[in-house]
């Protein structure tokens, strides 16, 4: 929320700076750029080159919100849309944002779990082709282990006999 001068001679720079400030946030998703209604000559900032080019050429989605009646401003003319009341214009942002939620984001959210799914599953079978591959390549008989330590148990027979032989036990 940026409070802004909505009429007077400084209404309109008010105005401006207020969009600019809110559209330089990354913090928010829409700007609703509203007054709660007045005489022609108390909405005149909002016919202003000023607040039309900082509406026009602002990155966020504005909504207009400019008094209670169909007075179509310059404002709502380059607003992405004009509602009527404050309150229409909050209306219509939850509902767009619940519609794009629905319609983008929750076939999206579909789409990335069923990828991980499908990798979930590449996983599995890569580790079952990993431990096939090691079953079909390990040598057959007894495992190495058992071999180094026949090996062992001979040398050490071996030193016993030689040293039996020589006399030394």
């Amino acid at each position: 929320m940026k409070d802004a001068t909505v009429q007077g001679s400084e209404a309109p720079t008010s105005i401006a700076n207020g969009i600019h400030h809110l559209d330089r946030s990354e913090d928010v998703d829409a700007i609703i750029v509203g007054r709660g209604g007045g005489s022609d000559s108390n909405l005149q900032a909002f016919n202003t080159e000023r607040v039309a080019e900082a509406i026009f050429t602002a990155n966020t989605p504005i909504v207009t919100a400019i008094g209670h009646t169909d007075n179509r401003l310059i404002a709502d003319r380059v607003a992405d849309m004009a509602a009527i009341t404050p309150t229409a214009a909050s209306e219509y942002i939850a509902k767009s944002r619940n519609d794009f939620l629905a319609s983008e984001i929750e076939p999206l959210e579909q789409q990335l779990e069923t990828a991980y799914e499908t990798f979930e599953q590449e996983y599995e079978h890569e580790q079952e082709l990993a431990e096939a591959v090691e079953e079909a390549t390990a040598p057959e008989g007894l495992p190495p282990v058992y071999y180094k330590a026949a090996i062992a148990v001979l040398l050490v027979l071996l030193l016993l006999i030689t040293a039996l032989w020589l006399g030394v036990i």
